[in-house]
């Protein structure tokens, strides 16, 4: 009996670890975001091919990146907008 139970929790941790994976949600994440940006299949396919090396993974980065920058540049002019403001009252 404990077999089947260790081969059960076994078989459900391999399927949640394929479905919450980073690369998983990097590679969906990278194909939504060319699918809404470019629309066709070829020009997400050229697309594809030349900026991003073949792999959707590759476009998530960039925009995971791309939006680490922009909460970073919002930070700092909030931060810069603080100071301003206290220097002033």
């Amino acid at each position: 009996m404990p077999y089947l139970f260790y081969t059960f929790a076994d078989g459900y941790f391999i399927l949640a670890m394929r479905f919450f994976s980073k690369e998983r949600w990097l590679e969906r994440i990278g194909e939504l975001y060319l699918q809404l940006r470019l629309r066709t299949p070829e020009k997400i396919e050229r697309e594809l091919s030349i900026k991003y090396e073949g792999q959707y993974r590759n476009a998530g980065l960039v925009l995971l990146f791309d939006v680490f920058m922009a909460l970073a540049v919002v930070a700092a002019v909030v931060v810069l907008a603080a100071i301003l403001y206290l220097f002033a009252a």
